[in-house]
């Protein structure tokens, strides 16, 4: 495999990324019993208009999800990164991906993984999700070709979104050799987790983290964003933090700071990140412990339940391995 392909940190130089997209016109609500992360507010409009276009509802907030995630992908790019984005599907590939509503195409880091070499196409618990792989599935292609990378497939879970295996990118952060998998019952699972530790092997260790049952991925819990930093909400962890990261200097953020996705950023190297600018006093607590911080707004995807981390996802860092 060459080297300008790979990811083993959360940190680490940028060098190519994947960015969701969000046409204002193609998202459309959807709803499934099992969304119990929403609020109240979120989960009644989901349930009273699943099956329509945003657009057609609220087409101020569907542009601003179309502009803010256009916004983060041009910042990201200026900076220097390759930028792809996905393969945008319609016709009967769009009724396919989303049988009872929206696959969205706008959160990459769920249906795709990086870790290594390997480039993993998820298994997403939702139903109306589970197609997203195919607006993916050219850049893991791509990646394939040009850099000899290990692609695998997790197997689909079965049609009635309960028996696995499910394991989800959001669910999946990266610590070297060490990786942690949320698990809460609304996304991956202990098939995943066995299925992810069977493809690594024994060079790796995959840790499992509970999960409150209604937190939806463990990057909407916790975050390592640098060596020795962990910005982390105590209150969404059953167990506390996995035990390597304990010593780790921490940030820690209330459950309504999580709600709003205060640990789901997108880092652009170490010691950088761009965060949600609603988010002020973590963006604060950052700057102190000496993070150099980019506020950019992007309030119109979090409503919809996915922040930064969730609408990108990582083909290359430059980090080590040891």
């Amino acid at each position: 495999m060459g080297s300008e392909f790979g990811v083993h940190h959360e940190w680490g130089r940028l060098r190519e990324v994947v960015i969701g997209i969000s046409p204002a016109e193609d998202f459309v609500v959807f709803h499934e019993e099992s969304m119990r992360w929403q609020t109240p507010a979120e989960s009644e409009f989901s349930r009273k208009h699943a099956g329509r276009r945003l657009i057609d509802l609220e087409p101020e907030w569907a542009k601003a999800m179309e502009r803010q995630v256009d916004a983060l992908a041009e910042f990201v790019a200026r900076q220097g990164v390759t930028v792809h984005r996905p393969e945008r599907l319609a016709g009967i590939h769009r009724t396919f991906l989303a049988p009872n509503g929206d696959g969205t195409q706008l959160f990459p880091r769920d249906g795709m993984i990086v870790i290594g070499d390997h480039v993993i196409e998820a298994s997403l618990r939702l139903l109306c999700r589970q197609r997203e792989r195919y607006g993916l599935r050219p850049l893991l292609q791509s990646a394939v070709a040009r850099h000899g990378a290990r692609w695998s497939s997790v197997p689909l879970g079965s049609p009635n979104c309960v028996d696995g295996p499910f394991l989800e990118g959001g669910d999946t952060l990266l610590n070297g050799r060490e990786i942690y998998v949320g698990m809460s019952g609304c996304a991956s699972d202990m098939a995943g987790i066995d299925w992810l530790q069977g493809l690594l092997g024994r060079q790796y260790r995959v840790i499992p983290v509970a999960l409150k049952s209604n937190v939806l991925h463990l990057d909407c819990a916790m975050a390592l964003v640098r060596p020795g930093l962990v910005v982390y909400c105590p209150e969404k962890l059953i167990d506390g933090l996995p035990r390597s990261l304990r010593d780790w200097e921490a940030i820690t953020v209330s459950i309504e700071e999580a709600t709003r996705l205060a640990t789901n950023g997108l880092i652009l190297e170490e010691g950088r990140m761009i965060v949600d600018a609603d988010n002020q006093r973590v963006i604060a607590e950052l700057r102190k412990a000496g993070m150099d911080i980019v506020p950019l707004a992007f309030d119109g995807p979090i409503r919809v339940g996915g922040g930064m981390r969730c609408a990108h996802h990582p083909l290359w860092r430059e980090s080590v391995l040891e």
